[in-house]
């Protein structure tokens, strides 16, 4: 006996369904959900990867006092030169010599020029042997020694959200490329429950009977106002052209749609069910 066309979604339920013939279902390749999903991911990369390198130069500029060989050299204190600039700053002008000539710097120790040494004080400059107005005053260094663990945190923050931005468009792609080439559009026309919008996310709240003529209960959510040129309404039947095969990730449609829709489904348990008052 032939078995009847079902489409397959999350928690092993199955529901009655028109399998669509290739010519009327909607065509992924060339689709501008394709194009779209594409594009969010080249520019995950993108955005990753400048973040990523973007950290390694900021972070290798900011620790070059700890791998750069920078010289310890006595330098004599010129002046002090108060500013403000998100607060009160004390910039210390120094006058050394390195590898027989005659350099000047300033140096800011991200404190106000009280209790810093006085002009003509002699102090232990470690200057960076590429750039010479690059110096830091030993012992007066801690916030710049400090900088490292600052900035490796907000860098690891900055990536951890690149790299859940490219997770979620590379994964969603991929998904749907898969579940493309694996399924079958379908047809079904449940009746819509209930449909509820959070932020820009619409869920509808779908019945349809089984293979047994039992009414179940599932969920589909998706983004905007899906596909459809009218939006489903409470308590009338649902066109419903939908690409499944038992996971959470599902593709939406109908016959007078111009685009598939991404979406997800779920299938609420009793608890869940009566929460809604179904």
């Amino acid at each position: 006996m032939m078995q009847p066309e079902t489409v397959q979604l999350p928690d092993g339920l199955q529901l009655p369904a028109i399998a669509l013939s290739p010519e009327s279902a909607p065509v992924w390749d060339g689709s501008r959900l394709r194009r779209r999903l594409q594009r969010r991911a080249v520019l995950a990369v993108t955005v990753f990867a400048v973040v990523l390198l973007g950290s390694l130069f900021e972070f290798g500029s900011i620790t070059r006092p700890y791998w750069g060989g920078f010289i310890s050299v006595p330098a004599v204190v010129t002046g002090q030169h108060p500013y403000y600039s998100r607060g009160d700053h004390c910039g210390l002008g120094l006058r050394f010599t390195l590898d027989g000539q005659q350099h000047t710097a300033t140096f800011d120790p991200a404190s106000t020029c009280a209790g810093m040494p006085a002009p003509a004080t002699t102090v232990t400059a470690s200057v960076d042997p590429i750039d010479s107005s690059h110096v830091l005053i030993v012992g007066l260094d801690r916030f710049q020694r400090n900088l490292p663990y600052i900035f490796a945190f907000t860098d690891a923050l900055w990536l951890s959200m690149a790299g859940a931005f490219l997770w979620l468009s590379v994964s969603s792609y991929r998904n749907l490329r898969t579940l493309t080439g694996r399924g079958q559009w379908r047809q079904l026309a449940p009746s819509v429950l209930q449909r509820t919008v959070v932020k820009s996310t619409t869920q509808l709240t779908l019945q349809a009977p089984d293979l047994s003529g039992t009414p179940q209960i599932f969920e589909l959510a998706y983004p905007g106002h899906g596909p459809w040129p009218s939006v489903p309404s409470a308590g009338q039947a649902l066109n419903l052209w939908i690409l499944a095969d038992g996971g959470r990730h599902v593709l939406l449609s109908g016959p007078d749609c111009k685009n598939a829709t991404a979406g997800t489904a779920y299938v609420p348990n009793s608890f869940e069910l009566r929460t809604m008052g179904l």
